[in-house]
């Protein structure tokens, strides 16, 4: 597959809402899927940035905790799990940053299980025009009631 195949199979959302709602250095996020701005919007389809777990990377415990339950959300809506990590604010991390060190990145495949675990459909995962790593999934559409 190339790189132009890719980019023809990532969804192209009109609206992402950052979670957890942004705050501080997570403001500085670059906005995937060629968006100008994170939105503020309730029906705005959703972007997770997850937090470091226990060790380092989160388990895959740990990242399924962190999405939402498919349940509370709408029929359709669309979520996109970040590869990158929440930044950190401690002292720790800003002297890493300032020594130059990468951004930690969690695995596709660990972001994409846990859409599985969490009932997500749909799956996906690739690199959006500029770069972003990104795993996302939709959430099921619900059988309507039997008559």
């Amino acid at each position: 597959m190339t790189a132009k195949e890719t980019v023809r199979l990532l969804p192209k959302p009109r609206a992402l809402r950052l979670v957890p709602a942004p705050s501080g250095a997570q403001v500085r996020l670059p906005v995937p899927c060629g968006l100008a701005a994170w939105s503020d919007a309730d029906d705005a389809d959703i972007a997770i940035v997850l937090t470091r777990g226990e060790a380092d990377l989160p388990t895959l415990e740990e990242t399924v905790a962190q999405l939402p339950e498919p349940e509370t959300l709408p029929e359709g809506r669309l979520v996109v799990v970040l590869g990158e990590l929440r930044p950190s604010t401690s002292l720790t991390a800003r002297l890493e940053r300032w020594l130059g060190s990468t951004k930690a990145r969690v695995p596709r495949a660990l972001r994409t299980s846990a859409l599985l675990a969490r009932g997500y459909e749909r799956l996906g995962a690739g690199k959006d025009q500029v770069g972003h790593d990104l795993a996302w999934g939709y959430v099921r559409s619900r059988p309507s009631p039997a008559p």
